[in-house]
């Protein structure tokens, strides 16, 4: 589904090349929760928006079913960290924009509109605006956005981290049932362990800056994933001494 070939990215800072990522080569597969974790600085939403094709590899290629990606498309939504809503719209206004701007007709972006919002538990909220929303709600507003254009993928760049534990647990749960239900390819940037384990069908370490992949991980846990199980937090020492280590 997407492939990240040698990919290598640097910025010129004062003068001199800076490397952020180095010799990456990843494989998503079709359909696949992939979260990808790594300390601050390492990358991972420099690597994101390479895959959104927001920004561009210094080196190598990054292919969506073996087509290079040169340009943003709706066929890979974006959730970012930050809620990235239209203030002067409401939340049914927010996720029909996407469908206006492809002509849909007025009564079929509505109907498809709303039971996205439904999907995301946020019906009796089409009428508000932003302001007047909790941050989860914003979030679940910010995926209905995203899954109504329906997109091949969905790019996720640490979308939970501004939120209370306990609405962070709880979209983390809805995210899984939405994702069974619409069997999405889905990329997560996280720098959470926990919340790679509980998500991801596989989880991919990155290492400090110059981020490199230095492990990858398959989540074979059922769903829904106790967290405090032996196996959840066995893996997650693992996963954390990865992380620890100065590679």
């Amino acid at each position: 589904m997407i492939t990240l070939e040698n990919i290598t990215k640097s910025f010129n800072h004062e003068g001199q090349d800076q490397v952020v990522l180095q010799d990456i080569n990843l494989d998503v597969n079709k359909g696949e929760f992939l979260c990808i974790v790594g300390p601050s600085g390492c990358g991972k939403t420099t690597l994101l928006r390479m895959i959104a094709g927001l920004d561009f590899p210094t080196s190598g290629r990054i292919l969506e079913e073996d087509v290079e990606i040169s340009h943003p498309s709706i066929e890979r939504g974006y959730v970012f960290q930050q809620y990235s809503l239209f203030p002067w719209l409401n939340v049914l206004e927010n996720v029909t924009f996407g469908l206006e701007l492809k002509e849909m007709k007025e009564d079929e972006r509505l109907q498809k509109a709303r039971e996205y919002l439904k999907m995301v538990g946020l019906s009796q909220a089409e009428t508000s605006y932003p302001r007047e929303l909790s941050g989860g709600m914003k979030q679940r507003v910010a995926i209905a956005r995203s899954l109504v254009n329906d997109p091949h993928v969905l790019l996720m760049d640490e979308p939970f981290s501004a939120l209370d534990v306990q609405t962070r647990h709880k979209l983390q749960e809805e995210l899984v049932r939405i994702w069974k239900e619409e069997q999405k390819t889905i990329i997560f940037v996280t720098h959470n362990v926990d919340e790679a384990i509980f998500l991801a069908d596989r989880v991919v370490v990155l290492s400090r800056n110059p981020g490199k992949v230095i492990k990858s991980f398959q989540v074979k846990l059922e769903r829904l994933r106790d967290r405090s199980s032996s196996q959840f937090l066995e893996l997650k020492k693992e996963i954390t001494s990865f992380l620890d280590y100065e590679w």
